[in-house]
């Protein structure tokens, strides 16, 4: 009686701590409603202000500094805030921001349910990567993967970046996509499929709306 006891608590423990480790990344076309012009990849310590201005009204102070990994997700700002995508371990903490920045200062979306939004100042511009940017920044070191929820008519790679281009190979369940090149809303893709050979060929990886139907590989 008393080991059963003693597995139900640890299991109960388990499955307590298991949201609290759990890194934040997209997984269909619908876990972003508020994609903007790009991402802001945030420190650890940071202040969200009403206005664009350091004399504004702070609307939310953030600090993670010293936190543990397994902790965070269940601080109240953790909570509060909706990142595009939350992986510690890679040093990364995207806030999709709204509009091209004004004088260091940004424009983010601080939750992607309601649309609420806020202004942080951010000196380092190579905190901001237009989605373009973000691909090539960590698509290319970690790869590549389509969202879940793509049909089987979306799993397509043209010869050319145009849909009425010939359709030189269709995938099922890739593995792992890398790409060499990006141009506009297309990119020369390389997917390993689990039917074989590798398929190359060009993908759409940006609608015309703007959604993406790809995210860097984070948690492969």
């Amino acid at each position: 009686m008393k080991k059963i006891l003693i597995y139900s608590l640890f299991l109960a423990i388990m499955i307590f701590a298991m949201p609290a480790m759990a890194d934040i990344v997209p997984l269909s076309t619908k876990s972003i409603k508020h994609y903007g012009i790009g991402v802001l990849n945030m420190p650890k310590s940071y202040k969200v202000y009403v206005f664009p201005r350091l004399d504004s009204p702070i609307k939310r102070e953030v600090n993670y500094d010293g936190i543990k990994k397994s902790a965070i997700v269940n601080t109240i700002d953790m909570r509060k805030i909706s990142y595009v995508a939350y992986v510690p371990s890679n040093d990364v903490a995207l806030l999709a921001v709204d509009m091209n920045p004004l004088d260091n200062w940004y424009q983010v979306y601080l939750n992607q349910s309601t649309g609420e939004m806020g202004w942080v100042y951010c000196e380092n511009q190579d905190s901001f990567y237009t989605y373009r940017q973000m691909f090539y920044k960590w698509g290319k070191e970690y790869g590549i993967k389509v969202f879940n929820d793509l049909t089987e008519d979306e799993k397509v790679l043209y010869s050319k970046e145009d849909k009425t281009s010939k359709i030189l190979d269709k995938f099922t369940y890739p593995k792992f996509i890398t790409f060499t090149v990006i141009r506009g809303n297309w990119l020369l893709a390389t997917v390993q499929d689990v039917t074989g050979a590798p398929k190359i060929g060009w993908f759409n990886w940006r609608n015309e709306d703007g959604t993406l139907n790809m995210f860097p590989n984070f948690k492969d």
